[in-house]
């Protein structure tokens, strides 16, 4: 019984505790979430894999709508290099809408990303909700799983 009371009795700095690391990891990390969504609606009209790639871990994964998997950030630039000729993106939009951290070295990102496509001349708007796992990797912050709905 005597436990209990003392857990009792730490569970609200326990629980007040928790914000301020929460609060550090998402400040920590904004910098690089913000950093990346912003160069990647510029570098997916213009097609530059190695932006679209650069903020990802080199063991990172990306998995598509279809389910499938790309793993590891060569392979992530490759996936953009090898982009259909016949596909044009002609404007961009990413909409963080969340984010949260589950621990002091993680932080999950999650949004919206709208894009304008022109194929065989047909131009049409898809939208589709994204799921970003971002993890603290020395002094950056880089992507380890990146899940697009």
């Amino acid at each position: 019984m005597k436990r209990l009371t003392i857990l009792l009795a730490a569970a609200p700095w326990l629980i007040a505790a928790a914000p301020f690391w929460q609060a550090k990891a998402l400040k920590a990390a904004a910098p690089f979430i913000d950093k990346a969504n912003v160069e990647w609606a510029r570098a997916i009209v213009s097609g530059d894999a190695e932006v679209l790639s650069a903020p990802y871990d080199a063991e990172g994964i990306f998995i598509g709508p279809d389910g499938s998997t790309v793993r590891g950030k060569a392979a992530v630039r490759d996936m953009y290099a090898e982009r259909r000729s016949d596909v044009q993106v002609l404007k961009a939009v990413i909409r963080s809408e969340g984010r949260v951290a589950p621990d002091p070295d993680d932080v999950y990102e999650w949004g919206t990303a709208t894009m304008t496509v022109k194929r065989a001349g047909t131009t049409k708007s898809a939208s589709g909700r994204y799921l970003t796992v971002w993890h603290r990797a020395g002094d950056r912050w880089v992507i380890t799983r990146n899940i697009a709905f």
